[in-house]
């Protein structure tokens, strides 16, 4: 009685363990390891939106080299001072319509964003906002910088 008790639970173990490792096997499927691999693809949010800062006779220009399949939302961008001036900025490149998953119809950028506004000497503080995503869905929270002007030299710091 025991041995067919034995063989019911290996009969009974087999039936159970059979699916899955096949289900097991397919985890080796390469284009399953891609799905699993694809977190550690995201670069951190520095690597992917390149941001410098620079003075350029009375302009302060402002750019964002972007790696590829990475966008900036064109309204996600804030860029301003503790004084009272606004600063009327300019962008050089023209933004695309993408249906996004998350906000819809939007104008992002891909590839470089510059942006250019005139300094005012009293100024010495600017704050700058932006987010953007990649294209795999991964979307990084708004990233703060601040920009101190000191003579005609410009330091950039995380902002808060």
């Amino acid at each position: 009685m025991q041995s067919k008790i034995k063989q019911l639970f290996l009969i009974l173990g087999f039936t159970i363990y059979f699916p899955f490792s096949l289900y097991a096997d397919s985890l080796t499927n390469p284009s399953f390891k891609e799905i699993l691999k694809g977190p550690q693809d995201i670069l951190p949010a520095d690597q992917s939106f390149q941001f410098s800062a620079f003075q350029k006779e009375d302009r302060i220009i402002l750019t964002w080299e972007l790696k590829e399949n990475c966008f900036l939302y064109k309204d996600k961008f804030l860029i301003g001072s503790l004084a009272e001036e606004s600063l009327y900025i300019n962008t050089l490149q023209v933004p695309v319509m993408i249906s996004d998953e998350y906000f819809g119809e939007v104008e992002v950028f891909y590839d470089k964003v510059t942006k250019s506004f005139v300094h005012n000497p009293l100024i010495k503080e600017i704050s700058v906002e932006y987010q953007g995503c990649n294209e795999k869905g991964f979307c990084y929270p708004v990233i703060n910088k601040k920009i101190i002007i000191k003579n005609k030299e410009i330091l950039i710091k995380e902002g808060t």
